[in-house]
């Protein structure tokens, strides 16, 4: 399953003409490239080209390699440092083993702390528990969700808010109806995707 399910075309190419162009200012071939980060060239030459979509995995790796983070490839660079993220901009990202919906809403400035995004939760869902270094912030938009911590639950609905340490366990869960969520959270939600996928 591809990292974006619902992209345009146009998401698409300015997508690989940006690795494109950050690959040749890295003085890379696209065969260098594809070694570096153990991918087909056919593969990333249709990434560049607009063609297909990379894996969450793969943008990580061509990141990494790149020695940029991947909202610099993700997030429309608008001057002058990626301070404004338009809505036709905030990219919807599907992970694979989730059912959750994402719309990615954060700028590319170099030293940012925080992430942010939209999440969709579906009804009837329950995400286990997890945690991570830093905080998480949320704010129900609509719908209703429970929030998990510890042992705790706690019933949410719109304009509802929610702020702790998540290094503390914790989960989200929808009953009849899903919920749609603003979090903004320290963790690189993409960064920390792509380590879960890899030690799969």
């Amino acid at each position: 399953m591809k990292f974006f399910q619902s992209y345009c075309t146009m998401a698409l190419q300015e997508i690989g003409t940006r690795i494109r162009a950050l690959r040749r200012q890295k003085g890379l071939t696209l065969n260098e490239l594809a070694a570096k980060c153990d991918l087909s060239v056919s593969f990333l030459s249709q990434v560049e080209r607009g063609i297909t979509s990379p894996s969450i995995v793969s943008l990580y790796a061509i990141c990494r390699v790149l020695g940029i983070p991947v909202s610099q490839i993700l997030a429309e660079p608008s001057p002058p440092a990626s301070l404004i993220t338009p809505a036709d901009r905030q990219l919807p990202i599907r992970i694979a083993s989730s059912a959750v919906s994402y719309r990615y809403l954060s700028g590319a400035f170099e030293g940012r702390l925080l992430e942010a995004l939209i999440n969709e939760f579906p009804p009837n869902h329950r995400h286990p528990l997890a945690t991570h270094e830093g905080e998480e912030f949320g704010y129900v938009l609509a719908g209703h969700l429970i929030l998990r911590i510890e042992d705790q639950a706690f019933p949410l609905g719109p304009g509802d808010s929610f702020h702790f340490p998540s290094i503390r366990p914790h989960g989200y869960e929808t009953r009849g109806e899903g919920a749609k969520v603003l979090i903004v959270s320290t963790q690189k939600f993409l960064e920390a995707q792509a380590d879960l996928r890899k030690r799969r």
